[in-house]
């Protein structure tokens, strides 16, 4: 089995601000498989809970392959993605769960497109979109003390996924 060498400009360790400045803490790496081609993973884990038995829970993995139209980490590039999350929301005034609960999880898969810019020999921002499908699995229950399940549903959803401005280290 062929070993994947992870030295000078190979790896980059990257964080979404636009996930962080939302309170969703987001971290991502990305490895150089060769001039063109690199492969990058991102997670994010929000854990917030309000008062009043509020709460926004949620968390993601995303992978995706890149291929970069000049040289990896440089310019812009496009790459295909796949996407596994979940969530568990309550009471929170959108989705129509003012007096509800829902939780459930999504998978997903679909194209990105993005651009990488070299602020420093170290640093960089890449600004992204993705779009595809996702289908989410969830079950929904009326609120109260002894909460009960009022339905299952799925859903699919074909669109944007993601939008990301990240700050990129790449590891010298």
């Amino acid at each position: 089995m062929p070993s994947l060498r992870l030295h000078a400009q190979h790896v980059a360790l990257k964080s979404n601000l636009l996930y962080d400045a939302l309170c969703i803490p987001s971290l991502g790496t990305e490895v150089r498989l060769d001039s063109t081609l690199t492969l990058s993973v991102s997670s994010t884990y929000c854990p917030i809970s309000y008062g009043s038995d509020r709460k926004w829970k949620n968390w993601s993995v995303q992978y995706e392959a890149r291929h970069w139209f000049r040289k990896s980490f440089r310019g812009p590039y496009i790459g295909l993605f796949g996407i596994h999350g979940g969530f568990n929301l309550n009471r929170i005034p959108v989705f129509r769960l003012t007096n509800h609960r829902a939780e459930g999880n999504f998978n997903g898969a679909g194209l990105t497109f993005g651009f990488h810019r070299i602020l420093s020999p170290h640093w960089g921002i890449d600004t992204s979109l993705s779009a595809g499908y996702l289908h989410l699995r969830y079950r929904h229950y009326r609120e109260g003390t002894y909460g009960y399940l009022e339905y299952t549903k799925g859903r699919d959803y074909v669109g944007p996924v993601s939008l990301s401005v990240s700050l990129v280290y790449i590891i010298k």
